[in-house]
């Protein structure tokens, strides 16, 4: 099982990487692997609350609704 930091450090470094992808845009949509479309602010929590229930997490540029996007994955060990 993966210590409290490590945990943490999943959903910091996803977070980062996020911002990375948004470069100032607005208005970007996420795309979840359940196929729900949420703006970023619920993709950040769904990233966070992921990693806490023992997931990896990664988001990537991508297309959702015909707009580029995030679309976010998770994986366990």
């Amino acid at each position: 099982m993966a210590s409290n930091s490590e945990i943490e450090m999943r959903w910091v470094e996803a977070w980062s990487d996020l911002y990375e992808l948004l470069e100032q845009r607005s208005d970007v949509k996420c795309l979840l692997p359940d196929e729900r479309v949420v703006d970023i602010e619920e993709c950040k929590s769904w990233l966070q609350d992921s990693a806490y229930q023992g997931w990896h997490v990664k988001v990537e540029a991508g297309w959702v609704l015909d707009k580029q996007g995030i679309v976010a994955s998770r994986w366990r060990d």
